[in-house]
């Protein structure tokens, strides 16, 4: 009995997890610690020379790492009462808003300087001037171009929806016509451009206030309404790259799936209607996204073919499928499951009583992700990143309607904003300025334990942990054992290491062992061209290190050498890897290990062992 009461103690005990991460090229090149709490994990990130506080899902976090970057995680349960876990979770949580929130400050204020230059250059040049692409307008790609406000070429694509937006939008006008009256669109937009032309310039003091809606933002804001308000009024298609399509007969929809989507039609034609009297500063956006719905939904109900918006970000990493070709059991992997993700949400089309906005986005996501696998067979590139929860293809900054404000005014604004720019920056830069020794994603965590538990991080926790001392990666995972309530600690291995070690059980190990110990030999392995060149895998053969080390390193300086020749023609980009490898390839000399290799293409078939 004492036994089973230990037990149910120990097991429901609350715990937050400590993740220390091996090195790897690349990013964290040393290593890397994280705090889980539940299924989030914050981890503290080096960006632009500050570190900076990140959060993710835990799944997503731990797919990164050790899949596709291939580093094994060493995990620490810590066990501490619930008061202690929603202290340390509200400090993290709120530190991460709070920094978040300071960083778009500083962004909105570069961005108001953004928009005054090219208010400037607009008022000085016969010409059109490009804005910077930091201004571009979220959303607004989806039924504009830049071919509507100046004489350039038109985008080439294949979603022509004429016929359909003619036809829902004119049922939306209805609606309005029926609750707000026939002068409702025409005064919105008139409305929407006064408050353009009326837009006041930005100063100094209102910059300074952290709640302030920036001159850029409120622009934009008002600029997207306005375009979505002439959506309406002029029953825009979408622009011919904004939606893609399934031909396969199977994907064709039933009486089943057609009402589904008739019923969520009903459901967007009521969210246009509140968007285009709401309050919230971003509803032009919104409703351009819910517009862009309502009329590849009624293209697919007129078609019969499921008709989706094209999700991926104009930027998305477009990788060549003949470069990864000795990746292609991996691709097929991928392939098939983005094909399996995508039948099992067609499913929910037909199963599900009523398709909400949560399922419509699963559906949205599934099908650009299969669909872009599917094309790649024929077209040999891939957006293999860069899909967006949200469809907001932007526009660039058109040269349309702009804040009716003189050249001195613009100037004075300018003026202002170029000084409170630098002394954001400085708030910045004293605050999370990162250093090697003592700002670093370990110092960090340990630095913000204490300052949430303030003088109980002992009592709590069973033990202090100096950050000054603990600015090591590996060391730090020793500290937390030796002095916080340690309940459990797990290994959980690369993608690599899980591999070798189910080969291991089926296999004469020497001879997997030299066969998967060099790249020219290794089944498990296939060159990532994002990794710098090497020949040997040294994580996993101590007293072979420095020895694999030795050609590891003449390898980088051959590729170093070759770069030099192909400096011209690649913008450096050899030199730079030969470089890089030089550098993870000498600490193996001395039995350090730190490369190991990434999958661009790993899957999660192993498991999460």
């Amino acid at each position: 009995m004492l036994a089973l009461a230990l037990g149910f103690t120990s097991a429901s005990a609350d715990t937050f997890k400590f993740l220390y991460i091996e090195a790897n090229e690349g990013t964290a090149s040393g290593g890397h610690t994280a705090l889980q709490f539940d299924d989030e994990v914050y981890h503290y990130q080096y960006t632009g020379g500050l570190t900076r506080l990140a959060k993710e899902y835990s799944a997503d976090f731990r797919f990164d790492y050790r899949y596709l970057q291939n580093r094994t995680i060493h995990v620490a349960d810590i066990e501490a009462s619930k008061q202690t876990l929603d202290l340390l979770q509200d400090h993290f949580k709120r530190q991460y808003w709070d920094q978040d929130r300071q960083f778009k400050r500083l962004q909105a204020l570069k961005n108001d300087r953004l928009l005054l230059e090219w208010l400037l250059n607009q008022a000085d040049s016969l010409h059109p001037v490009a804005a910077d692409p930091a201004l571009q307008l979220p959303a607004a790609g989806l039924f504009y171009s830049a071919s509507d406000f100046a004489d350039v070429k038109k985008p080439a694509g294949n979603c022509r929806t004429h016929a359909a937006a003619g036809a829902i939008l004119a049922v939306l006008q209805q609606q309005l016509l029926q609750q707000y009256g026939a002068d409702f669109l025409q005064h919105r937009s008139l409305t929407l451009e006064q408050a353009i032309l009326k837009l006041p310039a930005p100063t100094s003091d209102e910059s300074r206030l952290p709640s302030h809606y920036s001159f850029s933002q409120h622009y934009s804001d008002l600029l997207t309404g306005l375009l979505a308000v002439r959506v309406l009024q002029e029953t825009r298609p979408l622009t011919v790259d904004a939606c893609q399509v399934l031909v396969d007969p199977q994907w064709q929809l039933d009486d089943d799936k057609k009402q589904a989507l008739k019923t969520f039609q009903q459901h967007l034609l009521k969210t246009a209607q509140a968007l285009l009297s709401s309050k919230r500063p971003d509803w032009g956006q919104a409703l351009l996204v819910t517009l862009a719905r309502l009329i590849v939904v009624e293209q697919s109900l007129q078609s019969g073919l499921w008709v989706f918006l094209n999700d991926f970000n104009p930027d998305a990493d477009v990788i060549s499928t003949a470069t990864y070709s000795r990746q292609a059991d991996e691709m097929r992997i991928q392939r098939q499951a983005a094909e399996q993700s995508w039948r099992q949400n067609w499913q929910t089309l037909i199963t599900s009583k009523a398709l909400n906005d949560l399922s419509y986005v699963d559906l949205e996501l599934t099908a650009n992700r299969y669909h872009e696998w599917q094309a790649s067979q024929t077209s040999n590139s891939l957006r293999y990143h860069g899909q967006q929860l949200m469809p907001v293809k932007s526009l660039d900054l058109p040269h349309w309607i702009v804040p009716d404000l003189s050249k001195a005014q613009l100037v004075v604004a300018l003026q202002a904003m170029q000084n409170t720019i630098p002394l954001q920056a400085a708030v910045l830069e004293e605050d999370y300025a990162y250093d090697l020794f003592s700002r670093n994603c370990a110092t960090e965590i340990f630095r913000n334990i204490n300052l949430a538990l303030a003088n109980e991080t002992e009592q709590r926790l069973g033990g202090r942990i100096d950050p000054d001392i603990s600015f090591v990666p590996f060391v730090a995972f020793e500290s937390v054992q030796n002095h916080y309530a340690v309940s459990d600690t797990q290994v959980l291995l690369s993608f690599r290491q899980q591999a070798l070690l189910n080969q291991y059980q089926h296999a004469f190990i020497p001879w997997m062992y030299a066969r998967e110990s060099n790249v020219f030999s290794a089944e498990l392995y296939s060159y990532n061209p994002d990794d710098a060149a090497f020949m040997f895998f040294t994580d996993d053969g101590v007293l072979l290190r420095p020895l694999f080390g030795a050609f590891n390193t003449l390898t980088g300086i051959g590729q170093s050498l070759l770069g030099l020749i192909r400096l011209p023609i690649d913008d450096g980009i050899t030199l730079s890897k030969g470089t890089r490898g030089l550098m993870m390839s000498l600490p193996e000399l001395a039995f350090i290990n730190i490369r190991k290799g990434s999958y661009k293409f790993a899957h999660q078939a192993i498991g999460d062992q």
